[in-house]
């Protein structure tokens, strides 16, 4: 366990920013794995689900799906916090939660990489199975998001395939410290690997 404690990673690149959105459907836990990751390699932790204009959070509520029309506008809102953050000690990297469940919207999410050569964009997918999720959604409490948007994402979910290389991906279908040791480790070899 003193690995959770005191990772043993080269420090984040100074030269340039570093955003790692920590993606998956609901119930898969990103909001838990953000925040240790961002605790064990003191980033800063980013609530996208924060970012989410008042309807959308009225829907998600009520069980109803999000359309795209209504994603468009909180990862737009994302999108720009994250490339457009004021900058100062400890805030130059980010970790940010965001189910990113389509190929389009994890390249909205790129797009801020190409523009600003400071930024480099990766991904942490949180997967598990729609049964595992649905019966997570189901017992926990005080979230807006119940068991029944768990179906909706799955039908829209478009798992990140090879090609994204900028994708790491985390089978969360075990428990929650396996999960947190697990990312901490893929992100500390992706920073290892970060050039400099």
């Amino acid at each position: 366990m003193g690995d959770l404690k005191k990772p043993e990673a080269k420090p984040v690149p100074k030269d340039h920013r570093w955003i790692l959105f920590v993606s998956g459907p609901t119930a898969s836990g990103k909001t838990s794995v953000a925040k240790f990751i961002a605790e064990k390699l003191n980033l800063k932790f980013v609530e996208g689900d924060d970012f989410h204009p008042k309807t959308n959070i009225e829907k998600m509520s009520h069980g109803q799906p999000l359309t795209d029309q209504d994603r468009y506008g909180w990862l737009q809102a994302l999108h720009e916090h994250a490339t457009h953050h004021p900058i100062g000690p400890g805030t130059e990297h980010l970790v940010v939660t965001c189910s990113a469940l389509k190929r389009q919207y994890r390249d909205m999410l790129r797009e801020g990489s190409d523009k600003a050569g400071d930024l480099r964009v990766h991904f942490l997918h949180l997967d598990a199975p729609e049964e595992v999720l649905t019966k997570r959604a189901a017992e926990r409490k005080g979230h807006f998001a119940g068991p029944a948007l768990v179906h909706s994402q799955f039908e829209v979910l478009e798992r990140p395939t090879e090609d994204e290389r900028d994708v790491l991906i985390v089978n969360v279908d075990q428990s929650v410290e396996d999960v947190q040791r697990e990312a901490l480790e893929r992100v500390k070899e992706l920073l290892d690997d970060d050039p400099e």
